[in-house]
């Protein structure tokens, strides 16, 4: 095992699949309904769609432990990539 850990919204289902498929641990975030839960940094990033889905929900999470990434216009390789050069 890795360690490599990610957070990845349930909506995108093609993400989650390739970064398990590449040997990321991923801990999937419901609607951001438990976002407040990743206290820890251990997670490298947490993926999601688009930043205005964050701003949709009552999360005040103004202080998160782990880089926010947008998935929008991004495949999931270049996530992964980015993962990989910037985030590991």
């Amino acid at each position: 095992m890795s360690g490599k850990k990610v957070v990845v919204e349930n909506t995108l289902t093609p993400y989650k699949d390739f970064l398990k498929d590449s040997g990321y641990d991923v801990y999937t975030l419901y609607n951001n309904e438990n976002i407040n839960n990743i206290t820890t940094s251990e997670y490298q990033a947490i993926i999601v769609s688009g930043l205005d889905v964050l701003s949709t929900t009552d999360a005040s999470y103004t202080n998160p432990p782990a880089p926010i990434i947008e998935a929008k216009g991004k495949t999931p390789e270049e996530i992964y990539n980015l993962l990989e050069s910037k985030y590991s």
